[in-house]
């Protein structure tokens, strides 16, 4: 199938890594639908850079960590555009504070969000995938699964969940041509790390990333030259995670 007549889903498509992802879909020829949950203005200023670019794009308003209004979403994109062939699992919360300090309502707010949210957008959508035996998930995680910062419990644990999740749905799904795999940022400048750039190690180490560097490889993974990747988290954050710190020594 042309990719101009494959159809992506993007949650949290309204800032940052999600709205790179949405122009970076709308222009490798997917029909995109860019979901928000508040920023409502933001989503309609992607919209019209999508359409001024020439991509086609349809604005839905869903809070993906509600199942009622998960399934209503799924519905509306099947209703008007027949399929889901990528379903990009983006949308994500930061409330970072020390885990003595952490009530359960904070916690399971993270954990909402970033967790619930992405089983129940992936629950919806595989059904429809499976009817045409093709479909590319991407979950979007962090590196914070593997260095978290001070106060990430709720955040580091959600978004290890995620990774979990991408390995056993590969597992369930992988036979019928559904590829699942996650894309685990570094640190990345967007609206929502400005908050918590000091517990990111501020401008020490590795670049900031940009959102285009994310959303290329998305790109990449939603693609047919990924069919062999399967499974996967895959990591960009400019070598991070591989280089050592400033001021540690080799043991001698």
């Amino acid at each position: 199938m042309k990719t101009s007549q494959r159809v992506a889903v993007v949650t949290g498509g309204s800032r940052g890594i999600g709205a790179a992802i949405c122009r970076q879909l709308a222009g490798d020829g997917f029909a995109v639908h860019l979901v928000y949950r508040g920023a409502e203005v933001e989503a309609k200023k992607v919209a019209e850079e999508i359409t001024s670019a020439g991509g086609r794009v349809t604005v839905h308003q869903a809070d993906v960590s509600d199942e009622d209004q998960v399934r209503q979403l799924v519905d509306d994109v099947h209703s008007q555009s027949g399929r889901v062939d990528v379903l990009v699992n983006n949308a994500g919360v930061i409330d970072d504070r020390l885990l003595a300090v952490t009530t359960l309502a904070q916690w399971e707010g993270v954990i909402r969000v970033n967790l619930i949210g992405p089983y129940l957008m992936c629950r919806a959508v595989v059904p429809l995938m499976l009817e045409f035996g093709y479909g590319r998930i991407i979950n979007v995680s962090s590196n914070s699964v593997r260095i978290p910062g001070p106060g990430q419990t709720a955040y580091a644990a959600s978004k290890g969940g995620v990774e979990a999740l991408t390995r056993a749905l590969a597992m369930e799904v992988g036979r019928k041509g559904i590829r699942v795999n996650t894309v685990a940022p570094g640190r990345v400048k967007t609206d929502m790390t400005d908050a918590v750039a000091a517990q990111l190690g501020g401008d020490a180490g590795p670049r900031w990333g940009l959102p285009e560097d994310i959303s290329a490889l998305v790109g990449f993974l939603a693609g047919d030259g990924a069919d062999y990747i399967q499974g996967q988290t895959i990591t960009a954050d400019g070598g991070r995670l591989v280089m050592r710190p400033q001021g540690t020594r080799r043991a001698s």
